[in-house]
């Protein structure tokens, strides 16, 4: 399959293309891949001379193959991996594919918070009329004591606007998390009781620690969860 269809395969059956960010992952990416499998490595929309993962990581760790990459007639975008060393080739290209999965996903994708909610809720869950609301693995960040906001705080820092959409919305006069977890005392007295009626939704900023209250409609990357991280 081409890169393109090989990713929107991870994002439905996984979290998205295999990540590698050191040579343990690039050796279980070659494990999982005998032959030349596509990786969530791709050049950057917004600087084509860079590189970057998939999931918003910055691209430190490399294995390029020797005089890679070389962007042979100016069309190699993408990139596969074989037997440890990487190299760009055209995206359109069909290959195998790796695919990973992880608790917490940057989605580097402009979208208003119900299109942010409704794409978490999509990932690796099978599309059968049989499906119901509660069926869905992930879902939009809640915030709490622990590592998914230090991971968070890092991540964010690759997200390409200034805040993302958390899982914060306020229905029927009240706040909550949409994933149905409590909502922590010390938040609920940080939020207004009746807010603005366009500020209905939740932001996580790139700097600083106090989450903010924005427009629904508004377009930015957000954060999805894996249900079980609570």
């Amino acid at each position: 399959m081409t890169w393109e269809k090989a990713k929107n395969y991870c994002r439905r059956h996984h979290s998205d293309l295999a990540v590698v960010e050191n040579q343990s992952e690039n050796e279980a990416v070659q494990n999982s891949c005998k032959e030349e499998c596509w990786i969530g490595l791709h050049k950057d929309a917004e600087d084509p001379q860079s590189w970057t993962w998939l999931n918003g990581e910055e691209v430190r760790f490399k294995r390029w193959h020797p005089g890679e990459p070389n962007n042979h007639k100016q069309e190699e975008e993408c990139v596969v991996t074989a037997d440890g060393k990487w190299n760009d080739v055209p995206c359109h290209f069909e290959y195998k594919s790796v695919c990973y999965d992880d608790e917490l996903i940057l989605v580097k994708e402009k979208k208003t918070w119900e299109e942010a909610l409704e794409h978490c809720r999509s990932l690796k869950t099978d599309p059968t009329p049989n499906n119901t609301a509660s069926d869905h693995l992930y879902d939009l960040l809640h915030m709490h004591a622990g590592n998914t906001n230090l991971h968070a705080k890092k991540l964010i820092q690759n997200a390409q606007t200034q805040e993302v959409w958390i899982g914060l919305r306020f229905l029927a006069g009240h706040w909550l998390w949409v994933n149905g977890f409590p909502l922590e005392e010390q938040l609920k007295q940080k939020l207004l009781v009746c807010p603005a009626p366009t500020k209905y939704c939740g932001t996580m900023p790139k700097t600083g620690d106090q989450m903010s209250t924005k427009d629904c409609a508004e377009r930015r990357n957000f954060f999805c969860l894996f249900k079980d991280n609570v």
